[in-house]
């Protein structure tokens, strides 16, 4: 575990010479356009939460051209390591995005004495951070199967197909129950929190580790 968090470390400092002065001016500057214009700290979090996500793939454009990867086998480190290292290090994006972008929000809307209800914004991080993190579990095995040049285009497919089959699912939802049972499902999420967060976790959590193995099992088929 402790090489894995190396690697976060590693993976932050090769992407830190791209997180340039100009780019985080670009990225605060249109989470600000969005909350002085709407006044919505959530689509500003979720706007710099998916550039996050846009970043996590930054230490396998890196690795391609370094032929970083072969470093690692000259090193005889382990290529489980090297993945857990990858999935920790894109969770921590965006983690970081949500709470720091979260901060930008509460100090704006304060300041335009705009109402910013605090527990709204907060239990919209995990539902953003649920989204973005499904959408790198799509993502990561098809950089750890491909090379960076092979996967980027494939790998931006995620961002398009997850809200589809979201619109598709309430269309389905809707047409195959009643306005009602939706409603009393919905009420029932709400009055059973605990209950949700379990299981909307487990669900995540079997996800990411299914994601985890199939990647593993991509890259140790790779020849360095």
């Amino acid at each position: 575990m402790n090489k894995a968090l190396s690697f976060i470390r590693l993976d932050f400092i090769t992407v830190k010479p791209y997180l340039t002065v100009k780019n985080l001016c670009i990225f605060v500057g249109v989470a600000l356009i969005m909350l002085i214009f709407n006044y919505s700290a959530s689509g500003a979090i979720g706007l710099i939460m998916a550039c996050a996500a846009l970043y996590a793939s930054y230490p396998f454009a890196i690795g391609e051209k370094s032929n970083i990867d072969v470093l690692y086998t000259t090193l005889s480190i382990n290529r489980n390591t090297v993945v857990l290292g990858r999935y920790l290090f894109a969770l921590s994006l965006d983690i970081l995005a949500g709470l720091s972008t979260f901060i930008l929000s509460f100090v704006v809307l304060t300041i335009m004495q705009k109402d910013f209800v605090v527990i709204e914004v907060l239990s919209a991080i995990p539902i953003l951070f649920l989204v973005f993190s499904v959408i790198q579990s799509v993502q990561l095995p098809i950089y750890f199967k491909l090379n960076y040049t092979k996967a980027k285009f494939i790998a931006y497919i995620p961002f398009v197909v997850l809200p589809l089959a979201i619109m598709t699912g309430s269309n389905f939802f809707n047409n195959a129950f009643s306005l009602d049972k939706i409603v009393g499902l919905f009420e029932w999420f709400t009055v059973n929190p605990l209950t949700t967060a379990l299981v909307v976790g487990a669900i995540w959590l079997g996800i990411m580790l299914l994601s985890y193995k199939v990647s593993v099992s991509l890259y140790q088929k790779r020849d360095f």
